[in-house]
């Protein structure tokens, strides 16, 4: 419940559930269940809408917007910021104020309209070649998850970064837990080479961005671990996508 509500829009009265405080560090093992959460709700609309008679396009534009409207947009938002902040670079006060500026800057207008674009371009892929809209997102919502939990244990956090945005380190036990949820239906899915690819490239990116945000901050912050989500959902989908039309 912790973790819906930190994740998701979805309305949730947590004095029903404890008297004490969200702990989303104990929670992290559900991160990438609330993945698959968010990818069954919103893909399930969109394979319906392709079950009516629409089309792939149409429908997996439909499922991205459901699932900003879930997630508020959480992740997009943080690779707007991130690429606003660490696209400008000066000094860690400035880029720490540009990424808390509420105004959007180039970069991020750029970063936000090709990242989505990259999305709807990867989904479309992937449904071509028979794979519903549940799993695309499904699994790509999980995986940008669990690049949350590794990168959160490779770095550590900036000074910047504000109590509540930011978990502190998973414990090797959750951290498994939180693997095997996301490793097994993906096993189901997708075939070996492409999740070893994909795996690659999610590390790539969460190396990239990591090493550039401890350079110019000192560490991540949760606008930072928004963007790697955002972009380590993409990379793992494209190595798919390589794979997958390789095999066909």
């Amino acid at each position: 419940m912790a973790s819906i509500m930190f994740f998701t829009r979805i309305p949730v009265k947590w004095s029903y559930f404890s008297n004490k405080a969200p702990d989303l560090t104990n929670a992290a093992w559900t991160f990438p269940l609330i993945g698959f959460i968010i990818g069954f709700l919103s893909g399930g609309i969109g394979d319906w809408f392709i079950s009516l008679g629409l089309s792939i396009f149409l429908s997996s534009v439909i499922s991205i917007t459901i699932s900003v409207l879930l997630t508020g947009a959480f992740h997009e938002d943080g690779l707007a910021d991130t690429s606003d902040g660490l696209g400008a670079g000066g000094s860690e006060k400035k880029i720490n104020r540009i990424i808390h500026d509420s105004r959007l800057g180039t970069y991020g207008v750029v970063a936000l309209v090709l990242g989505l674009l990259l999305r709807l371009g990867l989904i479309i892929s992937l449904a071509e070649m028979g794979y519903s809209l549940i799993s695309i997102l499904s699994i790509g919502f999980a995986s940008g998850k669990i690049a949350i939990i590794f990168s959160r244990n490779l770095f550590s956090h900036s000074k910047f970064a504000k109590t509540g945005t930011i978990v502190k380190k998973i414990s090797n036990k959750n951290l498994i837990i939180a693997i095997l949820i996301w490793i097994v239906p993906t096993l189901f899915i997708l075939p070996l080479d492409g999740i070893l690819l994909g795996i690659i490239l999610m590390l790539s990116i969460i190396f990239v961005v990591g090493l550039k945000s401890k350079n110019a901050l000192g560490g991540i912050t949760g606008d930072i671990l928004g963007a790697i989500a955002f972009l380590t959902e993409l990379m793992f989908l494209f190595g798919n996508v390589i794979v997958i039309s390789l095999i066909n």
